[in-house]
């Protein structure tokens, strides 16, 4: 190669730089096999249930969920398995007030840890394809734990699809915006909503000598096809907003904050008062955090764990001379030791 092409794919290289913007970034999710991504999930919810003769009955709870993605590889990507590794939660109701915290032996029982702590029995798989989308979940159909509290397939799954629905998975400058549907399950009330968000890409800025992207979200009902018009229409979304903050080299949200306000159908066997609302408010502020990315080592399977004892079973055990052989060269290297301090 001369010199003269040399300069002339230096120079093309340097326009070509030139003229990317600065405040582009590609916004795509992306996991590292041999990673545990550690996510702490905040929700404080409030709730307001019209009771026949007593009027509306405030009911507010704080949960804080601690949640460990381990990444391991998979043919079709990547493979996250997710835990729960610690959970808490308060509830105040008509005065009284409930606790629950995994970490901590005198507040896991009551009603709370009935209902919690089969929680943290919970193991499901995420798999990820290699363009950062959700190409299939493993675990959902025979969950032993969440289930039991409102969480069951549909909400673990939308948490797992959480992050990918909102980016874009491509280039995006700052002022573009894009738009995606969120399905929201509304666990035991019945039904779902699907929120019809616009997200857009408020600009890039350095923290710590990594790139960030702000990103605002607002979002409303989305229109119901007539199949389903019942089910979406008996939840309004009032009012959805938010902020993402993502980590464009790491290719993870480093926080995602969002306040949701719904009006719903009152539950199954909550019979409505008269000139009570027939809509119970609900209005829900959660915030996820990334507090942590770490090594991971895979557990060894149930057949290569199997196959280790029997190797272990097979192997031969030492012999006496072999033991006395390793005695006599530990008595040889202690005089030696001692004899040497002395001289």
């Amino acid at each position: 190669m001369n010199a003269n092409l040399t300069a002339s794919i230096a120079v093309l290289a340097a326009l070509i730089l030139a003229i990317l913007p600065v405040n582009a970034a590609e916004l795509r999710l992306r996991w590292e096999p041999g990673k545990r991504y550690i996510f702490e999930n905040t929700a404080d919810t409030s709730m307001k249930i019209p009771l026949p003769g007593q009027g509306l009955i405030e009911t507010t709870a704080n949960m804080t969920m601690r949640i460990h993605n381990d990444v391991s590889p998979h043919k079709k990507g990547v493979k996250v398995g997710h835990a729960f590794a610690s959970v808490r939660m308060k509830q105040q109701m008509q005065g009284l007030e409930m606790e629950y915290d995994s970490s901590d032996p005198a507040k896991r029982g009551g009603m709370l840890g009935t209902a919690l702590k089969p929680l943290m029995e919970t193991r499901f798989a995420a798999v990820y394809g290699k363009d950062g989308s959700l190409v299939a979940t493993e675990g959902l159909d025979d969950l032993k734990g969440a289930g039991q509290m409102g969480m069951g397939k549909e909400e673990l799954e939308a948490m797992a699809r959480q992050s990918v629905d909102l980016l874009p998975g491509k280039n995006v400058e700052a002022g573009d915006s894009w738009e995606t549907d969120v399905e929201l399950p509304m666990g035991d009330l019945g039904g779902k909503v699907t929120i019809r968000y616009v997200l857009k890409m408020e600009e890039i800025f350095e923290d710590k000598g990594r790139k960030v992207a702000r990103v605002s979200m607002s979002g409303a009902t989305k229109a119901a096809k007539d199949e389903k018009k019942d089910e979406i229409l008996r939840t309004e979304v009032k009012e959805a907003t938010g902020t993402m903050l993502f980590d464009i080299q790491l290719g993870q949200p480093l926080e995602v904050a969002s306040t949701v306000v719904l009006e719903t159908g009152l539950p199954a066997g909550i019979p409505q008062a008269p000139g009570a609302p027939g809509k119970m408010p609900i209005k829900v502020i959660s915030v996820q955090k990334l507090v942590g990315v770490e090594d991971f080592k895979e557990a060894p399977s149930p057949r290569e764990a199997d196959l280790k004892e029997k190797s272990d079973e097979t192997a031969s055990p030492e012999s006496k001379a072999e033991k006395r052989a390793r005695r006599k060269a530990r008595k040889e290297k202690r005089l030696r030791e001692e004899k040497g301090k002395t001289e």
